[in-house]
């Protein structure tokens, strides 16, 4: 009954230690989130009170709640939005982003497998403890599942609302995650992407500096 009653004990201390450490981060979540997003609000802010209330010049954004010119010029001068691009003129920008696309599904195929075969393996294991299916997803899944997440977000939003052929630089820049799975391949795998990554750099340089149609 000792055994019983410091087992529990201990359990319940490390619920309220889990605890605590998930509201610690979700408040620096918070925090840092604010920070990174304040400086548009301000400067969105400062556009606002420039053009439509000292200027007075009624463009179409004036009135939008938010007072947010961002989406508006994008979707005006750009022609950003859902299925916008989806244009058969646009064939050959979608074959240029068609690799990057090809990777990312590839990689998020493969993760998603692997983390399926932990979790039935977890679960086998530990299918006598009181550990719902949701916990032991959670435990194999882990940090990877925000970073793999993002990269899946962020390829649904280039290949449904933006020009298509930016998809690589727009990934290259904000998925880690891409170049850790890339480690993950085999060694002939490893070798075409690696070559692809190198190709598109210095092709992509010299196209793109000289006003081509390659971003």
């Amino acid at each position: 009954a000792v055994v019983s009653t410091q087992s529990t004990g201990d359990h319940i201390l490390t619920m309220i230690k889990s605890g605590n450490i998930l509201i610690v981060n979700l408040v620096c979540m918070v925090i840092q989130t604010c920070v990174s997003v304040a400086p548009f609000f301000w400067f969105q802010s400062h556009l606002h009170t420039l053009y439509c209330v000292n200027g007075n010049n009624g463009s179409a954004w004036c009135d939008n709640d938010l007072g947010v010119s961002y989406g508006y010029i994008q979707s005006e001068y750009w022609g950003v939005g859902l299925f916008n691009y989806w244009q058969a003129k646009q064939i050959p920008n979608f074959l240029l982003a068609a690799p990057m696309f090809t990777l990312v599904v590839a990689i998020m195929i493969n993760w998603a497998a692997e983390q399926f075969k932990s979790f039935k393996d977890l679960r086998s294991n530990y299918a006598h403890t009181d550990y719902s299916n949701f916990r032991v997803l959670l435990y194999v899944c882990n940090f990877q599942l925000a970073g793999y997440l993002h990269l899946g977000a962020l390829t649904a939003l280039a290949l449904l609302t933006m020009h298509v052929q930016v998809v690589t630089r727009f990934l290259v820049a904000n998925c880690p995650f891409l170049f850790v799975y890339c480690t993950k391949f085999d060694r002939t795998i490893s070798r075409i992407v690696l070559c692809y990554f190198v190709v598109y750099c210095v092709v992509g340089t010299v196209v793109h500096s000289t006003f081509y149609p390659w971003t």
